[in-house]
C-alpha cells in the first residue's frame, strides 16, 4: 500500500495531486506545441477545481502563476506576460515595521493610554468627567481579565494618575466603580464602550 506520506509534496494542495502528476507529465512532452496545448488544458482543469480564484483581479494570471510554481519554474511553455517568475517568488520581502510603542502597564494597553492622553487636553468639565470615569472603568475590566477576579478601585485610581501624569485624579470617595464580574472577557479581548471609540 503505498502511503500519501510517502509521496512527493503537494505544492498547491488546492488543486490535489492529479493535477500536479499532469504538470509533471506536461513537463515530459517533447514538442513545444503539444505541451503548450497541454499547459491550456491544466489551467482549464485548474479552473474548475479553484473557481474562486476567478472573482480575483488578474484572476487569469493567478492560475499560471500556480501553474509555474506547481512546476518549480521548470516547465518551458509560452506563460502570458505578467506570469510570476522564479526570482520574483524567491524574493525576500522586507519585514513590515513594527510599532516601538511600550505600554506601561500591560494589561491597560496602548489604546487605553492613548485616550487618556486624548481626555488630559480635553478642558474640565462633565462631558470630561464621565470620560475620565468611563476609562477607569475600563482600566478596571481589563486588569480584572488579565490578573484577577477584584481589584480595588483605588488600584485603579492610582494607575490611572500615574498614566495621565497626575492631570486625572479620581477618588474612592468621589467616584465608584462597579462592574459586573459577566461582562469580563477571559478570552483577553478588550469591550471598549461605543462612547470611547470616538476618541480613538
Amino acid at each position: 500500500m503505498e502511503y500519501n506520506s510517502k509521496l512527493e509534496p503537494i505544492a498547491l494542495p488546492e488543486y490535489g495531486r492529479n493535477v500536479q502528476n499532469m504538470v509533471r507529465h506536461c513537463m515530459t512532452i517533447e514538442d513545444r506545441d503539444q505541451r503548450n496545448r497541454a499547459a491550456q488544458r491544466i489551467i482549464h482543469a485548474m479552473r474548475a477545481l479553484s473557481p474562486s480564484h476567478l472573482e480575483a483581479e488578474g484572476a487569469e494570471n493567478i492560475y499560471w502563476d500556480h501553474l509555474a510554481i506547481i512546476s518549480d519554474f521548470k516547465l518551458d511553455i509560452d506563460y502570458p506576460e505578467g506570469t510570476i517568475t522564479e526570482e520574483k517568488a524567491r524574493a525576500k520581502i522586507d519585514r513590515l515595521p513594527y510599532t516601538s510603542h511600550k505600554a506601561r502597564f500591560r494589561y491597560y494597553g496602548h489604546i487605553i493610554e492613548g485616550m487618556i492622553e486624548r481626555v488630559c487636553k480635553m478642558e474640565p468639565g462633565k462631558q470630561r468627567a464621565m470620560l475620565e470615569y468611563f476609562i477607569a472603568l475600563q482600566m478596571k475590566r481589563s486588569y480584572m481579565t488579565w490578573n484577577r477576579d477584584t481589584v480595588e478601585d483605588l488600584t485603579i485610581f492610582k494607575d490611572l494618575f500615574v498614566l495621565s501624569d497626575g492631570a486625572i485624579m479620581l477618588t474612592p470617595e468621589n467616584c465608584k466603580l462597579v462592574i459586573n464580574p459577566n461582562s469580563i472577557d477571559r478570552g483577553g479581548k478588550q469591550k471598549i464602550p461605543k462612547k470611547m471609540l470616538k476618541l480613538r
